[in-house]
């Protein structure tokens, strides 16, 4: 089932529970629905995961609870012990709210409820930087290996700048675009002497910039 067609199967069932004569909606064991997150500030892709525990009198409650965060719902099936659960699908950078509503089996039984919204701060990830030196020969190119990933297993995009100095001097620069976590920016053939390069990510709007440096050596090969 589609978001969207879940949401409206929760709207559908949260107007009928309402929209039971007085006379029945009195005789509906009321409900309580508390909501808890495993944090409220998580980095981007950082599994975070809500709760919601159903309280009825008399119990147990049976049913249905619908998370939303910013209004998108996805259906959780309510456990024997009152409680659902809900890995939340990942979010962008950002602030948002995530609510939990009780959708009851028989709303001539028990009544719905909704929980007060939680906020949900999303800050970027860290960027984990790698990258190392490979050939290094007076008749072997040159060429760092750049390996970049979210903290959380996220993917980055953007720039990574290389500047490459041999003996205090700048010998070469680079800037190459991301199209996956592996990237490969060559130099060629260099001279005899000892390198460093500098590579940084610039960062994106979900992953914070980065830097490493790596020193290396050209021999006769």
């Amino acid at each position: 089932m589609s978001r969207t067609a879940t949401l409206g199967a929760a709207l559908l069932l949260g107007v009928a529970s309402l929209a039971v004569a007085p006379a029945q909606a009195a005789t509906a064991a009321p409900s309580t629905t508390t909501l808890t997150l495993s944090t409220t500030a998580s980095a981007f892709g950082q599994t975070v995961t809500a709760s919601a525990a159903v309280a009825t009198s008399p119990g147990p409650a049976e049913g249905d609870v619908v998370f939303a965060v910013d209004g998108l719902a996805y259906k959780a099936n309510l456990g024997g012990s009152g409680t659902a659960t809900l890995v939340l699908p990942r979010a962008g950078v950002g602030q948002h709210a995530v609510t939990a509503t009780f959708v009851p089996a028989d709303a001539l039984q028990q009544q719905g409820s909704a929980s007060a919204a939680l906020p949900w701060a999303v800050a970027p990830a860290r960027t984990r930087l790698q990258a190392r030196a490979v050939g290094k020969g007076l008749r072997i190119p040159t060429y760092l290996a750049i390996t970049v990933s979210g903290d959380f297993g996220t993917t980055p995009r953007g720039e990574v700048g290389v500047g490459l100095r041999r003996a205090g001097r700048r010998v070469d620069s680079a800037t190459a675009t991301l199209t996956g976590t592996v990237l490969r920016v060559g130099f060629g053939r260099l001279p005899r002497g000892r390198y460093r390069a500098v590579v940084r990510y610039r960062g994106d709007a979900s992953h914070l910039p980065a830097q490493r440096v790596v020193r290396f050596r050209v021999r006769q090969r």
